[in-house]
This record gives structure tokens, C-alpha cells and sequence, in this order.
């Protein structure tokens, strides 16, 4: 489950937020474009949107197989970019180590 409270400062008082909603949705029901994988290392998931945003959105009735469709898909497309990036540096260093330590540039 997943909880997000939206708010905005308080027009009655100062230093205080007012609570203008509150959803709460099942993580595996959200629309497929709201994940995003930033460091699959450390277990991130991100969402591009609020659960307010994509409310409408929401398939109520997404099955946990469904779920993991979605997610694994999204894992091997983020090892893919990483491992190219990863292999872009590797022959960096390697260039830098060959040319004597002198020149040192990420392959873009």
C-alpha cells in the first residue's frame, strides 16, 4: 500500500500545512509510466507521479503476475542501461591505464 498525503501551507495559520487529501492504492495497481528504477542496488523504485496525479489511472484490479510483468521488465531495461554505462567506463580507465595515466575522459 502506498499513502500520500497532499497539502499546502495553511491560509489560518503561519507555520502550518493544511491537509488537502489523502489517497491510498495498492503499490502494484499504479500505472505502469509512474515506476521508474533509479539504483536498483539499493532496492529504489521512484514514482514519476503522484498517487493524486494518476488516480484516475489506477487498474483496480491488477493481479500480482501482472505486477511483476511490469517490474521485471523495467529491471532488465535499467541492467541494460547500466551495464552499457558500466562498460563505457571500464574502457575509459582501461584507455587511461594504457596511455600511462596521462589522459583520463569518460567515453560518452
Amino acid at each position: 500500500m502506498i499513502v500520500e498525503f497532499g497539502h499546502d501551507k495553511s491560509t489560518t495559520k503561519n507555520s502550518s500545512r493544511d491537509i488537502e487529501y489523502i489517497r491510498v492504492a495498492p503499490f502494484h495497481c499504479l500505472p505502469e509510466n509512474t515506476y521508474r528504477i533509479e539504483n536498483l542496488g539499493t532496492g529504489q523504485v521512484r514514482l514519476n507521479y503522484t498517487v493524486n496525479q494518476v488516480w484516475d489511472e489506477i487498474d483496480w484490479n491488477r493481479s500480482y503476475s501482472d505486477f511483476f510483468d511490469i517490474f521485471c521488465q523495467l529491471s532488465i531495461t535499467h541492467y541494460k542501461r547500466v551495464k552499457a554505462d558500466a562498460e563505457k567506463r571500464i574502457k575509459s580507465i582501461e584507455q587511461f591505464k594504457d596511455g600511462g595515466y596521462e589522459n583520463f575522459r569518460f567515453i560518452r
